[in-house]
């Protein structure tokens, strides 16, 4: 049974006692829970969520770590770290309460609240790991982020801050709008080479952390409107200060050898 379950972790104990009748079949599925967490050590847990990737994905992966696994942590201090993300304005609300049991679990007030399209904002900014973050800059709403979008926001936000943090290297995304001719026909005009960074590697991308640590500072403050969301986010990200930047950044190498270690598959990060 324990091989079964390392096997295919997401199995439940009511499919293995379906799987296995004549072992199983006089035992109740909550027994064999117990069994599988006390005696076999499987408990469950919640799993982390990660992007799928092909095996064409993990290899371009591979290949990006591979190639600059020499890099110094200095040399990663160099390269100006940038990524957009959105923050909605309506927190995950906890899934359990406290009812009576002589009150209806749909009562109003024991209810969880959902939102279909909850308002949002999405941002961008950049970072190095020699002089720390840039401005928060928050997008058009309702705009799709196209090429031409793009340029603006790049040469509103980028260049100047580029020269001044002395990078020699600027890290995008493989989204479709940075993979554009146009964008690409514009960074190379302005003298900026661009890392060939591989599709769904947010883990490589250490400005994810910090949209992460945002992002849970957000559940916590909730915001009751966008102009509070946007004041919070603008407030979070400039508390951020450069040792933490320079943390991210350098932790370039970690990251490339976990995913060599892993074989291009994700990683903690």
């Amino acid at each position: 049974m324990r091989r079964e379950v390392l096997n295919d972790p997401a199995i439940t104990a009511a499919e293995l006692k379906k799987n296995h009748p004549a072992l199983l079949g006089n035992f109740s599925v909550r027994t064999i829970q117990h069994r599988l967490q006390i005696s076999l050590k499987l408990p469950t847990r919640r799993a982390a969520k990660k992007p799928l990737l092909t095996e064409a994905m993990k290899k371009k992966r591979l290949s990006f770590c591979k190639r600059y696994r020499q890099w110094t942590p200095e040399q990663w201090k160099k390269v100006m770290f940038s990524d957009e993300s959105t923050f909605r304005l309506v927190r995950m609300a906890s899934t359990t309460v406290r009812r009576p049991s002589d009150v209806s679990r749909y009562h109003p007030k024991y209810t969880v609240k959902t939102v279909k399209h909850p308002d949002s904002v999405m941002v961008w900014s950049s970072f190095s790991g020699n002089k720390g973050r840039r401005g928060l800059y928050f997008l058009p709403k309702n705009v799709t982020m196209k090429g031409a979008n793009y340029i603006e926001v790049l040469r509103d936000h980028l260049l100047v801050p580029y020269a001044i943090h002395e990078c020699e290297v600027f890290m995008q995304d493989s989204a479709p709008a940075h993979r554009s001719k146009v964008v690409q026909k514009f960074l190379t005009d302005n003298n900026i080479p661009v890392l060939d960074w591989p599709g769904n590697s947010p883990d490589l991308n250490p400005i994810e952390n910090a949209w992460n640590e945002m992002k849970k500072a957000i559940a916590k403050k909730r915001p009751t409107n966008i102009n509070e969301l946007k004041q919070a986010l603008t407030k979070l990200w400039v508390e951020m200060d450069l040792s933490y930047f320079t943390k991210l950044a350098t932790s370039m190498p970690k990251r490339i050898g976990m995913v060599i270690q892993y074989k291009g598959n994700m990683t903690k990060y």
